[in-house]
């Protein structure tokens, strides 16, 4: 299986195609690595959510919401969006923050 590659500047990381538990476990690191700094999470190209991703990315945005720190999702696809519908996470506050494509 091909790693996700997502791309990481400057507090910036594109979530990869397909976020599903074998791409959340490597994308962990990526996100801990900015632990105490502004996150912005690009999900323009990620076109599935699956729970272990929804579960890393609620898990880190409630981290950096108590260390009063910005995590966003911006550009959320339209099939991202139809993944968080789909988990029920569409009134979380992380999932409102960003912009819709």
């Amino acid at each position: 299986m091909p790693s996700p590659d997502p791309t990481t500047t400057a507090g910036q990381i594109d979530l990869p195609k397909t976020l599903d538990h074998s791409h959340a476990t490597a994308l962990r690191p990526l996100i801990e690595a900015l632990r105490g700094k502004p996150v912005n999470l690009n999900a323009q190209d990620c076109d599935h959510l699956g729970g272990a991703g929804a579960e890393l990315l609620l898990a880190a945005y409630a981290e950096w919401a108590d260390a009063d720190v910005p995590f966003a999702i911006q550009n959320m696809s339209e099939k991202f969006v139809a993944g968080v519908s789909c988990l029920g996470l569409q009134q979380t506050a992380l999932f409102q923050e960003g912009t819709t494509e």
